[in-house]
Parts: C-alpha cells; structure tokens; sequence
C-alpha cells in the first residue's frame, strides 16, 4: 500500500470539505485593476451565539504566497465566549495574527455584509458588523481590515461581545475599566445602582464611572422613579431633561438652574417643586423647564427680598405672579447699602469693554437697572441687590453711538455669562451674540 504523502493528504482533505455540504462563500477580485477572478471559497463547518468554525481553500497562485502554487487550505477556530481561538494553514497550525486572519478573509467592502451574516445566528446577528466599524480601523489606521478587527476582538476586546448582546453601543468615548468582566456591568466598572441608571434611564456611563457615590446613585434612583410615576400621570417624557438638569446637582457638581437647586435655597419640598416645574408648568401654563425655573426663581427672590410671609408658592399663574412681583418690587438702598453698591460698582468696572461696534459696561446706580428693565421688559430691576452683594454682575450691552439706548442686559455669575437678553427677555441678534461671545472669551467667561 503506497503511502500517501504531505501534498496527497492537503489534497483529499480538501476533498472531504468540498465533499461535506457546508454553507459556502467564494470570493473574487473587486476587478478594478484586473480581470475578475476567483480567490477562494470559504466553507463554514459551524457557527455558533459566540463564534465560528470555518475553512478556507484557495485557488492555485503564483504570485500569491499565501495562496501557495497548490492552494493552500486554512482553518479557523473562534470562540469568544471560551476565549479559545487557532489557525491551521495545511493541517499546519500557525501564529493567530492579523496577517494570517486576514489570508482567510480577503474579501471587499461589497461582500462583508454577506459574509457577516453567513457566520452569523439569530442572538448575535449585527455583531461582526458592528464590532469591524469599531475594531476594524483604530487611531491613524486609514483601511478596515478582517484581520484587524477579528484579532482586537478576541485578543484585547473581547468584552464587546457582552455589551453588544446587552445592547450597548461601543462608542469612543466608552471607558471601558475591567476587560476581563464577565458582565456588561462589570466591564463598564459600575455599580448595580449605577447599572440600573445606565440601563433603564439612559444616564452617561462616563458621567457615572467618575462618580463614586452611592448616597448620591440612590437620590438619583429615587428621583427618576418618581419622575416615571408623574410621566404616566401626565403623559410627557421628562427622564432626559431631568437627568440633564439636576444630575449635577444631585452629584454635587456646579450647575445652572436646576429645580432641585432653587428647592433647596428656598427650602421647598423638592418632590412637589419637580412636579410643580417639570409638569404643572408644562401642563397647565405652556410654560418650559427652563422658563420655568427662572421665572420662579426671580419670583421667590424678590418676594422674600420683599418680606412677604404669606405669597403663593405655586401659583397657577407662574408669568402673572412674576410680573407682579416685578413690579412691585421696590429699589430701596439705605446708605450702608448704597456704600456697598459702589463698592460693587468699582469691581465691576473692570468689565468695561468696547466690543466692535458696542460698549459694555456696568449700570452706575440702581435707578439705571430699573430703567434698563422697564425699556426692555423684564425683570433685570429686581437684581439690585444681587448687585450690591456681589452675587451677580449685571452689564449693559449698547451701541457705541447710542449708548443711553438699552439693548442686552448681561447676567455675569461665578465666571459664567448666565443670561444675555434682549427687549422681552429674547435673545440677541447675531451681531450682538457674537459681541458677547468676544466679551466673554476677553475675560475668561464660560458662556
């Protein structure tokens, strides 16, 4: 009986795959540059939720080397769950890289999906698509490769199959802190609380990955919880807008206008406030969180600046009750507090700016920021004594060539332009805007 040799074997083991009815897929040349022509067939043994098991037997080259003058046959091995992967090149096996990937999958962009979606099954169709827009190209890589992108997967990146099934986008700014996790939760290095507001409410895992507090994860679960309860009641979507507004507070961070901020200073029952600012507002007055928030806080501000004790902390006519206030709210600055108006005065001169074809510059009296909110119409005249504390900075915004002509009233606090309003509280023109944003990068401010 004649021994069969090396070359033999290849050959009737290409036989028994051909031969073995697997699922196949052939592959060509793009034909650009050349006549199109056969590459190889790929033939899939099995896939699997987590992996494949494939071979791939080229067409005789030449040129090719790893092709070979005989055309040589590859097998692979991927499991991702197992972490357990190999290549064999003629029964051979060889280093798992992405050069030796890549010789099993020479295929063009115009073939992927089809490819992916043979070695694809139902629970994890659309991963290798998406992982090889993640993987597939990285840093200053300018070509998505097979290679790539299978090597990443389940070398160093392996945990992508986890978030994927999870239904968790891999974008760029992910931090991804334990690759070795064995759950989702644990890969993104966030607590069971933190999971929950990941998950269900759609909180920032960057945001909740730097903040490690738990006190502050369970206000914010209780929170979000009742805001579900008021959503169904009134039928509205408040969770993003709620998360956006009051995370930072409720983190301890700075933040600007939030309801739960205004509660706080003013000593309200935060649950009713957010059902009063969020949904009452909404319902009932047409009026927006952020509008809301404002008007409110003026509101209070100047009624217990005004001593009221007994005042409507909910009023059902949120714009009426403001402008009554507004005017009701009376400029009355003994001599110590008028001494502290012109320290404050002197402070914020240093503001004085000429900006293209404006000024802007700080009122020189009281008198003159009651005047700039009865020609504008709102309420910049009830801040008086925000001024003369120096808790804001207000400044005016007028043209060089009329100066006494009131314009935009600017709101300066903790570094920050907080308002920039033109005649009835709209905003300005786009020449003025861009006046305001020259201002505020002269000195630093964040807008």
């Amino acid at each position: 009986m004649t021994k069969l040799t090396k070359k033999d074997l290849i050959e009737q083991y290409k036989t028994e795959i051909r031969d073995a009815e697997y699922l196949s897929h052939e592959a060509f040349t793009d034909g650009r540059y050349e006549t199109v022509k056969k590459i190889g067939t790929m033939y899939i043994k099995e896939k699997m939720d987590y992996g494949f098991h494939i071979f791939f037997i080229h067409e005789p080259s030449d040129s090719n080397k790893l092709a070979g003058i005989n055309g040589v046959v590859s097998e692979m091995y991927y499991d991702l769950r197992n972490r357990n992967y190999w290549i064999k090149r003629n029964m051979k096996e060889v280093k798992f890289s992405a050069r030796n990937v890549d010789s099993i999958f020479p295929y063009k962009g115009n073939s992927r999906k089809e490819i992916f979606d043979k070695l694809s099954t139902d629970a994890n169709k659309g991963l290798y698509e998406s992982a090889f827009k993640a993987l597939g190209k990285l840093g200053e890589e300018k070509v998505f490769m097979y290679g790539r992108f299978l090597h990443r997967l389940i070398t160093g990146h392996s945990y992508y199959e986890l978030l994927y099934k999870a239904g968790i986008e891999l974008k760029s700014e992910m931090r991804i802190v334990n690759r070795k996790g064995t759950s989702p939760r644990e890969v993104l290095g966030l607590s069971k609380t933190q999971w929950k507001l990941y998950t269900k409410y759609g909180c920032s895992q960057e945001f909740l990955s730097y903040k490690d507090d738990n006190m502050a994860d369970n206000k914010a679960i209780g929170y979000l919880a009742y805001i579900e309860k008021l959503e169904e009641e009134y039928g509205l979507d408040k969770t993003k807008q709620f998360i956006n507004r009051e995370f930072s507070f409720i983190y301890g961070s700075s933040s600007y206008r939030s309801a739960l901020q205004v509660a706080k200073r003013y000593n309200l029952p935060d649950k009713k406030f957010i059902r009063y600012i969020y949904f009452e507002c909404d319902v009932s007055q047409g009026i927006g969180v952020e509008t809301a928030i404002s008007e409110y806080e003026d509101y209070i501000r100047m009624t217990t600046e005004m001593g009221y004790e007994r005042f409507d902390r909910y009023p059902k006519h949120l714009r009426t009750s403001h402008d009554i206030a507004s005017r009701n709210y009376k400029v009355k600055l003994d001599a110590k507090e008028l001494e502290q108006w012109r320290d404050a005065l002197e402070s914020n001169k240093s503001y004085i700016s000429s900006v293209g074809d404006y000024m802007i510059f700080p009122p020189e009296t009281p008198e003159d920021l009651v005047k700039e909110g009865n020609v504008l119409g709102h309420c910049v005249g009830s801040y008086v004594n925000k001024v003369r504390k120096g808790i804001s900075t207000i400044l005016f915004l007028r043209e060089k060539t009329d100066v006494d002509c009131p314009l935009v009233t600017i709101e300066v606090r903790d570094n920050r332009i907080v308002q920039a309003r033109g005649k009835m509280n709209y905003p300005p023109t786009s020449n003025q805007k861009l006046a305001v944003d020259k201002f505020a990068k002269k000195f630093r401010l964040v807008v």
